[in-house]
């Protein structure tokens, strides 16, 4: 190798190994803004090497936790698991990682939901949902009145590009990513064939907790039942905030969010 080009290719190493240095200790020193500078200049000079992969996820990690930007956090993750699909811990984080930005299922313990009818507003039936000490465990309590008459668990869980809904009756995933208009997917329910459609990937949704805006509204239907089904809207970092029974030219709310919370 010729002693010029010898040389640029060094200087291009260390500088890559700067960027890559610099930005691990601009993150410990609490400077995201510089420490994703340094992080993307790695990646656009090296984007296919052995650090790449770390490289990308601790750049979501700060656009997601830090800045709670999905946008940016999202070209990452995407970029992580296309790119380094047999580096099973890198592809695993980035799967999960898409799933928690935006996070429309968070079920971290202390989240706490109540829901209520939308027709009496709560007078007759209320939902009162607590994830407790285990994470992704929802424990739902429903009343009648004042009278509980039911109490039920399920447990969410983030995995394989879905959130999956598991409780006594089976596992099912309730979203899917990606979450575009017309995305589909198909589960057996008992005898039964239930189809899962998104209805709205960027849906504005009323209720009485107040307006949400970027949600996903998810179509559920039983495949032999042309004539109704069941929807259900999910918002970022909140949950499920309403549900409607629907069929060919109407919606009909049936029950909603009235206030949500964390417990510390």
């Amino acid at each position: 190798m010729r002693p010029l080009l010898f040389a640029a290719c060094l200087a291009l190493a260390a500088c890559d190994t700067y960027h890559y240095v610099a930005g691990t200790l601009r993150e410990d020193a609490r400077k995201p803004a510089l420490a994703v500078k340094h992080y993307e200049a790695f990646l656009a000079s090296r984007p296919k090497d052995p650090r790449a992969c770390e490289v990308r996820l601790r750049a979501a990690d700060v656009y997601r936790t830090v800045f709670g930007r999905c946008e940016e956090a999202r070209v990452h993750y995407e970029a992580a698991a296309r790119d380094f699909p047999r580096q099973p811990v890198c592809l695993a984080r980035a799967k999960n990682g898409l799933l928690l930005c935006p996070d429309y299922m968070p079920v971290e313990p202390g989240r706490t939901w109540v829901y209520v009818d939308s027709e009496s507003g709560g007078r007759a039936m209320r939902q009162e949902s607590e994830v407790a000490a285990s994470s992704g465990v929802v424990t739902t309590g429903i009343f009648a009145g004042n009278n509980r008459i039911l109490v039920k668990s399920e447990r969410y869980e983030k995995a394989d590009w879905a959130v999956w809904r598991i409780d006594k009756d089976g596992r099912e995933p309730v979203l899917r990513y990606p979450y575009t208009e017309a995305s589909n997917w198909t589960v057996k329910r008992g005898k039964s064939s239930v189809e899962y459609l998104v209805s709205d990937a960027s849906a504005t949704v009323k209720v009485k907790a107040g307006t949400f805006t970027g949600c996903v509204k998810m179509r559920e239907r039983e495949l032999r039942n042309k004539s109704s089904w069941k929807y259900d809207y999910y918002c970022p970092g909140v949950g499920r905030v309403k549900t409607s029974v629907g069929g060919p030219g109407y919606e009909n709310p049936n029950t909603e969010l009235l206030r949500f919370g964390k417990i510390d």
